[in-house]
């Protein structure tokens, strides 16, 4: 059985006590400015407590050999459109991240004094840019898709030397869509243990599925590619349209997070107190069973357990099993404390 974590990352401009959403936009805009910015308005609309990008400068991205290298350059936006973006953003007061893939684009996202930064999954052996994202001092969300615990270690250890306490490990498959045997929800437990530190899921799969049992296993947050409608991947074939939510499916999740700590509650608990006034009426008392005479002895011969309880209830049946009866009692009536010696 797996444990819930409860490790929820309690920092100024983060949700309190509960699970944060990252609607991941990244390169669903398949390069279009004015998509990007329809994407980020209902990504914050329908719930997401942050929206991110992907940022990249191609030439320090992509060697240009590359077969996908000019469908990848289609779809950067270029670092002026990117300001463009957060100023219009934190005008709104919407949380825009990004996941910078280089220097220049982290150098963008600085400018605004994010909440967060992210390091993709296919950077967290990029030494560099791990250690100049954890001298940030910012909350860094670090994806851990292809990568061993020794990898994880080192990126701890680089947290550590930059004095960065914020490190969030989002557990990760890098296989698009991810198929559930291969999920392996059991690294959320196993991450926060391990290294100390809150975890979450950035979710490749199909659906809400392991999204909210994530959710429900107390993760720090969860990220889910999102786009305003799968039916772009037909235009922009190549981003994530395919493993995306929309924006239904981001209001679900948002509401399946927020309801999770009230549902989970606290324990030890005590009967509510509605349920201590229903008690009266749900539970059973002690009636006669047929015309009782003054000085039987007290059994289910005599007695019925009825609702409701104006009586002597059935939890004290040991107390008053084998007493006898100092008066007559008639059918039905409602036996007392005081009707027994």
């Amino acid at each position: 059985m797996l444990e819930t974590i409860n490790m929820y990352v309690n920092l100024h401009n983060w949700p309190v006590n509960r699970t944060a959403v990252i609607a991941e936009v990244g390169v669903n805009h398949g390069g279009d400015e004015e998509l990007a910015w329809e994407m980020i308005l209902s990504a914050n609309k329908h719930g997401a407590d942050f929206v991110k990008l992907q940022s990249f400068v191609i030439e320090e991205f992509l060697h240009p050999s590359l077969p996908y290298y000019s469908t990848s350059k289609s779809y950067e936006l270029s670092l002026n459109i990117q300001r463009n973006l957060f100023q219009k953003a934190y005008a709104r007061g919407i949380k825009l991240i990004t996941t910078p893939f280089d220097f220049q684009s982290l150098e963008m996202a600085e400018e605004f004094n994010p909440p967060a930064h992210k390091i993709a999954s296919m950077d967290n052996d990029n030494i560099p840019l791990i250690r100049k994202i954890a001298e940030t001092k910012r909350p860094v969300l670090v994806s851990t898709g292809m990568a061993s615990m020794e990898e994880i270690q080192k990126i701890t250890e680089i947290f550590d030397e930059a004095e960065n306490n914020m490190m969030v490990l989002l557990h990760c498959v890098s296989d698009y869509p991810t198929k559930a045997e291969d999920i392996n929800l059991k690294m959320l437990q196993y991450y926060n243990k391990t290294f100390n530190c809150p975890t979450g899921l950035s979710d490749h799969s199909i659906g809400l599925t392991s999204a909210l049992i994530a959710a429900s296993l107390g993760a720090a947050v969860i990220e889910k590619h999102f786009t305003t409608d799968r039916s772009l991947v037909n235009r922009i074939p190549d981003a994530d349209h395919d493993i995306s939510i929309e924006p239904s499916e981001l209001e679900e999740l948002k509401l399946f997070c927020e309801n999770i700590s009230v549902r989970m509650g606290s324990a030890p608990s005590q009967p509510t107190g509605r349920e201590v006034e229903n008690k009266k009426n749900f539970r059973r008392g002690l009636y006669a069973k047929r015309d009782i005479v003054d000085g039987e002895v007290l059994s289910l011969d005599n007695v019925v357990l009825l609702r409701p309880v104006p009586c002597i209830p059935a939890g004290s049946w040991d107390n008053v099993v084998g007493k006898k009866f100092i008066k007559d009692i008639s059918k039905y009536k409602p036996i007392q404390n005081s009707d027994l010696e």
